[in-house]
């Protein structure tokens, strides 16, 4: 598992790039589910969570060598995995809306009419976030883990879709077998 998730060179096959996606997916899935238990620890491991992309990309340049395509190619694949990522996201919030969000709205709006300065506003916004920040961490959870294990399985599927494997040996090298 070392060299698949934390080396960008040879090639994968689609197996091989399903089960790395995936192991990064349930990894980002019990991310998101530490806002069940805490909101500190799950900020800070939200912020750690981005090192995830480094993986995600050797994953992607690997499937990519494996059809024969340049490295370069995983930019794309990025960003469309990125793009199903936030429309998922975005149906899941609006199909499981929560009562923290609105009253997280009303009280954002209601304290801000008064503000004058960009001080003020800043102070506000640092206030609701302390307020309302663990039950909207609490509501976005189990959506989020949702959204990451849907959207990298629905990604991954088209990745290897749309990436054929080369079935002779290439510049990147030997051709990929069975779950290689």
């Amino acid at each position: 598992m070392g060299n698949l998730l934390f080396s960008p060179s040879g090639r994968i096959g689609p197996a091989a790039f399903m089960k790395g996606m995936m192991v990064l997916a349930a990894i980002s899935a019990i991310i998101s589910l530490t806002g069940l238990f805490s909101f500190q620890i799950s900020q800070l491991l939200g912020y750690v969570s981005f090192l995830l992309i480094i993986p995600s990309f050797f994953l992607l340049i690997k499937r990519s060598h494996d059809a024969g395509k340049s490295g370069w190619m995983s930019i794309v694949w990025f960003l469309l995995w990125l793009v199903i990522v936030i429309v998922i996201s975005m149906i899941l919030g609006a199909v499981m809306p929560g009562a923290a969000e609105a009253e997280m709205k009303l009280a954002m709006e209601a304290r801000m009419a008064g503000a004058t300065g960009f001080g003020e506003i800043m102070e506000i916004t640092k206030e609701i976030t302390d307020e309302f920040g663990p039950a909207l961490a609490k509501q976005a959870a189990i959506p989020s883990a949702i959204a990451s294990l849907v959207a990298t399985g629905i990604a991954a599927f088209l990745i290897n879709m749309f990436n054929k494997s080369d079935a002779h040996d290439n510049q990147f090298g030997p051709a990929t077998t069975g779950d290689s």
